[in-house]
């Protein structure tokens, strides 16, 4: 696993608080943001061969709760149901609401490969998402509702 850019933590909160569009480091590529206001977000980065994201979670501000970085490995996707292919799943546990044994507070994240998809919709709000990549965040065990436009 490779170690995650220094200043990822510091980065991902400009883009939760501006888009995808605010000047970054120059080797650390904004991909994709989803934020669901006044709770949780995530940001998704590629740095060097490896895709890097930061969860975070408001309290009194945007505290980062974990920071990842995987490997890609450039596999050809094809056919229908690889439209939106899952790359990886995490969850976290939240800091701010209290831990229930039904997992109802747990902080998922699941980064997508989105070749050919123009927007993606997760619930009621469109992921932000750009070079094929996105990242989306939920609260709870169940997966909200996704549906995809094509470009």
């Amino acid at each position: 696993m490779p170690e995650v850019h220094p200043a990822l933590a510091e980065q991902g909160r400009r883009i939760i608080e501006h888009g995808l569009d605010v000047p970054h480091e120059a080797d650390l590529v904004p991909l994709s943001r989803d934020v669901i206001e006044g709770d949780i977000a995530a940001v998704l980065f590629s740095h060097e061969d490896a895709l890097e994201w930061v969860v975070y979670e408001y309290d009194t501000g945007w505290s980062s709760l974990s920071l990842t970085a995987i490997r890609v490995m450039d596999a050809p996707f094809s056919g229908q149901e690889a439209r939106v292919a899952i790359r990886h799943d995490t969850w976290e546990r939240s800091r701010t609401r209290h831990w229930s044994p039904s997992g109802h507070h747990l902080i998922h994240v699941r980064v997508l490969r989105t070749q050919g998809i123009a927007q993606l919709c997760v619930a009621s709000r469109t992921i932000a998402m750009s070079r094929g990549w996105a990242i989306m965040v939920w609260r709870g065990r169940r997966l909200p509702a996704i549906s995809v436009g094509d470009s």
